[in-house]
Order: structure tokens, then C-alpha cells, then sequence
């Protein structure tokens, strides 16, 4: 039987950014058999959509660069499945584009390399635009920026160790996106996927323990812009460079 396999970028904004990843699934999963969307299921005794999404989003976090795989035993129109999909989604939820992809395109979560953030948040004293490049551009230049991480033992014993990682390497770009009085967003770009995962709430309460600007961390919104996969050493979105049918 023929399948196709469907990408799609959504966002993810309002509320609804307080809700678990896994939650977010079961919301999609809900919203896909009431649109009527021909999705495939698992074959066995408990059958589940095939669908899987891109790197998981944090709690709180807001994004315009969420992508899930679909699988479907029917094609249907591009048109129709977003329109028919956003009826059925809750507020919060939107697919902003899509597109059929061959089966053999590798799996999201296998592809994401790179993920780009802004940052909001208020300072606690005000600073000039100059000031926060050059912290900034001293924090970019530390080459060890340490990070505590529990690590837990295999075995019976549920034992935990601490382990200490250089999180620089996972920083590709730090750069001012607006800056106006005591508020300050920062564009970030990070490493992100199975391989390398770097959040940028621990990236900002590394750079108020390195630099001299004071950031009221309990302030901090987080807004994802972008995802990237790494097609022939090049970064493109999950959408560009694709395989098609």
C-alpha cells in the first residue's frame, strides 16, 4: 500500500506554551481524527498515528519553528490539510506551511542541528547598547564555559554522579536583537537534536554568572524562530533542500 509521508512548520504561542511536549502530541493526535485527516496508524493490538515531531520545546517557551512528520494512507490537498487541521487544532496551535516529503527523508529528530532563539528579558540596571556587545563578545570568547550535569548510574541502584561539560563548543552565535532601556533581547544560536542540546535558559544564567550585566532571570521569555538541519555543510530548515515524491 502506498503512503505519504507529509512535513509541516507549526507554531506555538498563547497558553498553550504551558503544556508538556507530550501533551502537545496527544492534542495533535486528537485534533488529526477530527479534521479527518487518512493518517496511518501502527499495526498490533494498540495501534498509534505515525507521526513524530522535531526536537521537543520547553515548558514556557514560544515558537514559530515547530515541524511534525506525518504519515498518511491517502494524499490530499496541501490546501485542505492545513485548512482542515487549524479548524480542528486549539488556539495556540497553528500549521503555517506544508509539504509532502519522500518516505526515505531522514527522521526529524535525526536531522536537527541547530536551533535560533530570542531571548526577552529586563536587566537590573540600565546598560548601553556598546556595553552589552562587549560582554557579550567577552562571554563568546571564553572557550570553557562549564556546566554541572547529574548524570545517573545504570544498575539497580538509582546512584547520581556529577559530571562536568563544556557547554562553548554547543554556542554557535550570541548577538543584541533589540535592547531598549533596562530590556534586552538576544538572539541566540545553539546547538539542538539528539546529538547536542543546548537550552538557552542555561545559556543566559551562564552569561549572568560570566559577564557584569545583571539579568533579572525571573523575567526571561524564550521564543524559537528557526530550526536547521545540516544538508552538504550548509544549514537549511527542516522545509528546504527536501527530497520530494
Amino acid at each position: 500500500m502506498l503512503m505519504y509521508k507529509l512535513r509541516s512548520r507549526f507554531s506555538k504561542n498563547g497558553d498553550i506554551i504551558f503544556i508538556s511536549h507530550l501533551d502537545v502530541m496527544r492534542v495533535f493526535e486528537r485534533a488529526l481524527r477530527r479534521a479527518n485527516i487518512p493518517i496511518s496508524y501502527t499495526k498490533g493490538f494498540n495501534p498509534h498515528p505515525i507521526m513524530a515531531f522535531a526536537t521537543a520545546l520547553g515548558l514556557g517557551v514560544s515558537s514559530d519553528a515547530e515541524y511534525i512528520d506525518i504519515q498518511l494512507d491517502e494524499k490530499i490537498e496541501l490546501y485542505d490539510f492545513i485548512k482542515q487541521l487549524n479548524n480542528a487544532l486549539p488556539k495556540g496551535l497553528t500549521i503555517i506551511e506544508s509539504s509532502y516529503i519522500s518516505s526515505k527523508e531522514e527522521s526529524l529528530m535525526s536531522v536537527i542541528k541547530r536551533s535560533v532563539y530570542l531571548v526577552n528579558f529586563k536587566l537590573k540596571d540600565a546598560v548601553s547598547k556598546e556595553d552589552i556587545i562587549n560582554e557579550l563578545n567577552k562571554f563568546k570568547n571564553l572557550e570553557d564555559i562549564p556546566l554541572e550535569k547529574e548524570k545517573k548510574k545504570k544498575g539497580k541502584r538509582k546512584e547520581k554522579t556529577i559530571q562536568i561539560v563544556n557547554i562553548r563548543p554547543n554556542i554557535y552565535g550570541i548577538e543584541v536583537f533589540s535592547l531598549e532601556e533596562r530590556n534586552a533581547i538576544i538572539k541566540m544560536d545553539l546547538a539542538a537534536g539528539s546529538v547536542a542540546n543546548l537550552k538557552p535558559e542555561i545559556v543566559i544564567s551562564k552569561i549572568n554568572e560570566h559577564t557584569r550585566l545583571d539579568i533579572e532571570l525571573d523575567t526571561i521569555r524564550i521564543h524559537r524562530i528557526k530550526l536547521f538541519k545540516e544538508v552538504n555543510g550548509s544549514f537549511v530548515t527542516p522545509l528546504e533542500e527536501l527530497k520530494t515524491l
